[in-house]
């Protein structure tokens, strides 16, 4: 169900095994002895420890089932049935899941002849871990956690502290594969916590790090570097050079994400400064490391930041020692993914004349894997061979290693490998101008990456890669294909909304690093038959737009060349600028919006106008699932020459179709909580300024609303929220107070009187009990808000807190307005509310319009004052 939450457990509790191997059995010497030198079972386990630990997971089979044959002969049940439970632990990790399976199950019968013995709940307890990896892996969620819960009980009787956590942390996984979310955070705090409580030993140590790299796979980067720090200290207090080098590597892969992250948001000091910082971390590691596997692992990480910071001139002497390295490390799976890494690296700063030289690097990697029967490993090398033909342009070669590595993870039932080898192929298909065969390949990937959903901000943590670099890609290539025919079928233009809805869905996932939503398929006919959706579309080097009309799939296509990203952004941030300023001219306004209007609307407009005068299927609402940094803009202000759109239709975006509830607010029957704070100290923290209307607003609000109830100033804090919340049904939550919306879920927050509420824990503040699930919140409106500067994804932030909050649809400003004139729209937004039958959009639509035509003398009429406003979510 989650794969890479299943190669997350495998890979982080690898370690685990080694750990628990080492409190069962003796320590055993470094050199790898030979399987003809096994005398006994116990020799044997341990040296099938030593060869899972170096990624030689063939040996180490052949090891554990030899020790489980003589363990058998010689009637130890108990240690027959623990080794058995490892050499589960080791068929998973090859993919071979019946084997795996059929080594559990005979574990189980075994343990299930013997009495219930204290001494023995150590060894039930592996053995119920075992199982619930078994369980994660193939989608029995619910099950592994009632595995791992079973599991914690038995290692708390036999006091191994050790074990307890990494049970904690393992249905910490399950409860975020069940989207129990609030539940696997307080598990992990509590791990974190116990772990601290803990005196400082190398198995605190190493359950630190296990805890830093999951929450680092789990895109919580800063408390990952926290955590990181702190095993890092105990490892210098206590002289531990192998362990010190681990935190060290891994520290600096938390540093690099962070960087990563930076560099998204265009913060080139940060990218900068921690890009700095893992290039250091790389070094020292690789300075005092012990084991050659860290060793390896410290230089080519720090090779791959030396070629993204471009400092090629520092990569003859790395590339030299990771040569000679590589040639030293025995054949195990690690080092065929460190020659694949290599090779990969290599290949971004190669020339066509250094290719010979990559490919022999993998055509070793190839062999060993082969070696080693380690079809995933043997897979991955064979998919970057293809790539490295791909970039050569030698497209014969190239399409026959990819389908071979296709094959191989087909074979093993690995839809994260290929999905990458399903999107090779497409480009290669598509180089050869075969579109349709190409399209059968992209599509095959597109399936496989819709399955897995969130997985895809951790697929796999030996092979790391990014989600704007190798997943977005396959979604806006294949709309790219869908698309390209000068005749587009309707069959097409359905596939290729069906992958934007998608993307978006994987856009959201991505921010928050979770599948926090899950979608539904939405008849927008049935859902609103008045409504049109409106689909841009932005591409590598046009902009396409995609127009759903009432009536069943009555779709329309038009494809605007020779509009790049590049474009449409500065077109974005000139108009954004504009708005934001109330003294910009309303011609240079209109100027302005008209060429988005051009983009998006015109070339659709005679139809939408005459669709708009029909007795049936007449559009009253235009709904936008925008793209790229279009989301940042309202669309009501796009204006045809003559008007503004929103004089002409209701508006209204929407993340995707698929997180639509299709239910209209009650609005005879409207309950708001009302919060605000005028001047906080969490605003001076922020260094924000007082909102002085904020009392203007909230009893303006009180006025029109019968049932409400207030939380002013000190009374706006998020325990009085989530009290009111859970002990009144409220339909209507509204917060007028700072907020700021970010592609960061990190920087995406709204304040109380004490301090920030983060977008991750919305879902804590308003869906605390069951009551919640049946009585969701209709609306949220978030009165003072803004959108980072700067950021063209901003608005993900907005769309992540309307669904983190698990309210139906959000009202939100985009920038900061005089708060007077806020104050004003606000209250006339509730009276269009209580005016009863009337759509969210349409109340909206009818207040824009109100300050649209004011003939005051207070300019509220300016795009400035109405225009920040946008309805996100169910419309109706």
């Amino acid at each position: 169900m989650r794969r890479a939450l299943r190669l997350v457990v495998l890979v982080i509790f690898g370690l685990s095994f080694s750990l628990g191997m080492s409190i069962l059995f003796p320590v055993v010497a470094q050199n790898y002895p030979s399987p003809i030198q096994q005398t006994s079972a116990l020799t044997l386990v341990q040296s099938g420890k030593q060869y899972y630990d170096a990624g030689q997971f063939a040996v180490a089979t052949q090891l554990l089932q030899q020790a489980a044959q003589v363990y058998q002969t010689s009637g130890d049940i108990a240690h027959q049935a623990q080794t058995l439970s490892l050499l589960s632990l080791v068929e998973q990790k090859l993919g071979h899941w019946q084997k795996a399976k059929t080594a559990i199950d005979a574990s189980l019968n075994l343990l299930a002849k013997l009495p219930s013995d204290k001494k023995l709940s150590r060894i039930h307890a592996q053995v119920l871990n075992s199982l619930g990896h078994w369980q994660l892996a193939q989608g029995q969620t619910e099950s592994a956690l009632v595995s791992w819960e079973k599991a914690e009980k038995l290692y708390i009787q036999s006091q191994d502290t050790l074990g307890v956590v990494g049970s904690q942390i393992n249905r910490a996984l399950a409860l975020q594969t069940l989207g129990l979310y609030r539940r696997a955070e307080k598990l992990l705090v509590q791990v974190e916590q116990q772990l601290y409580q803990q005196p400082d030993s190398p198995l605190k140590v190493n359950g630190l790090l296990n805890l830093g790299n999951l929450r680092r796979f789990n895109g919580d980067l800063e408390k990952s570097r926290e955590i990181l720090t702190q095993s890092l200290t105990i490892t210098q207090r206590l002289r531990l050079p192998e362990a010190e080098s681990t935190a060290l590597l891994n520290l600096g892969n938390t540093e690099l994400a962070i960087a990563h992250q930076a560099e998204e948001l265009k913060d080139t000091q940060r990218t900068e400064e921690y890009k700095q910082q893992a290039l250091e971390r790389y070094q020292k590691a690789n300075a005092i490391a012990t084991l050659p596997t860290t060793k390896i692992q410290a230089q080519l990480n720090y090779f791959a930041v030396l070629i993204e910071t471009k400092q090629f001139t520092l990569t003859s002497p790395i590339i030299a020692q990771i040569t000679a390295d590589l040639n030293q490390l025995p054949t195990s799976r690690v080092s065929i993914y460190a020659r694949v890494n290599f090779a990969k690296s290599l290949l971004k700063m190669a020339k066509t004349s250094e290719h010979p030289q990559i490919i022999q690097i993998l055509a070793t990697a190839i062999e060993q894997a082969r070696n080693l029967a380690d079809q995933q490993a043997e897979s991955y090398t064979l998919g970057t061979l293809g790539a490295v033909y791909e970039q050569a342009g030698d497209w014969s070669n190239a399409k026959k290693h990819t389908q071979s590595a296709l094959v191989l993870a087909q074979a093993i039932n690995a839809p994260d490998i290929s999905y990458q080898w399903q999107w090779q192929m497409g480009r290669l298909l598509r180089a050869e101008n075969t579109p349709t065969q190409a399209i059968t390949y992209y599509t095959e990937a597109f399936k496989n990456l819709s399955n897995l959903r969130s997985d895809l901000v951790a697929l796999n943590p030996e092979v790391q890669f990014s989600f704007r670099a190798s997943t977005e890609p396959v979604y806006r290539q294949l709309v790219d294909l869908l698309l390209s025919s000068p005749q587009t079928s309707r069959d097409n233009l359905i596939q290729a909304r069906q992958v934007m809805e998608a993307l978006q869905l994987a856009e959201l996932d991505n921010f928050f690093g979770d599948a926090c939503v899950q979608p539904k398929q939405v008849n927008i006919d049935q859902l609103d038959p008045n409504a049109a959706v409106i689909y841009p579309i932005i591409l590598a080097n046009r902009l396409e737009v995609i127009v759903k009309l009432p009536g069943s799939d009555n779709l329309r296509h038009y494809a605007h060349t020779n509009i790049s990203e590049t474009q449409i952004d500065a077109a974005v941030t000139q108009l954004q600028k504009s708005l934001k300023r109330p003294s910009t001219s309303l011609k240079q306004l209109k100027t302005q919006s008209q060429q988005i209007y051009d983009w998006l609307i015109k070339p659709f407009a005679d139809e939408l106008e005459t669709a708009k005068t029909r007795e049936q299927s007449q559009i009253k609402t235009l709904v936008f699932v925008l793209d790229g940094s279009l989301r940042n803009l309202p669309m009501s202000i796009l204006h045809d020459g003559q008007k503004y759109l929103i004089e002409r239709y209701a508006v209204s975006v929407t993340p995707t179709l698929q997180l639509l509830e299709a239910k209209p607010l009650q609005t005879e029957v409207l309950r708001v909580l009302i919060a605000g704070a005028t001047d906080a100290p969490s605003f001076k923290k922020e260094g924000l300024g007082t909102i002085d209307n904020v009392a203007v607003e909230l009893e303006g609000i009180k006025e029109n609303i019968q049932r409400h109830q207030i939380l002013e100033n000190q009374a706006f804090i998020k325990k009085n929220v989530q009290a009111n919340i859970n002990q009144k049904p409220f339909n209507i939550l509204h917060l007028a107070t700072h907020g700021k919306f970010s592609s960061n879920p990190e920087q995406t927050y709204i304040l109380d009187w004490n301090g920030r509420i983060n977008v991750k824990d919305l879902d804590n503040l308003l869906r605390l009990n069951y009551q919640r699930s049946t009585n969701p919140i209709e609306l949220l409106i978030l009165s003072a808000c803004e959108t980072a500067s700067g950021d063209k994804r901003a608005a993900l932030g907005l769309a992540g807190v309307a669904i983190r909050a698990g309210a139906r649809t959000t009202l939100a400003s985009l920038w900061q307005i005089n708060d007077a004139s806020t104050a004003e729209f606000m209250i006339k937004f509730y009276q269009e509310l209580n005016r009863g039958k009337i759509t969210k959009s349409e109340a909206l639509r009818n207040t824009q319009l109100s300050f649209l035509q004011s003939s005051t003398n207070r300019d509220y009429n300016r795009p400035y004052h109405w225009s920040a406003f946008i309805l996100v979510g169910n419309w109706l």
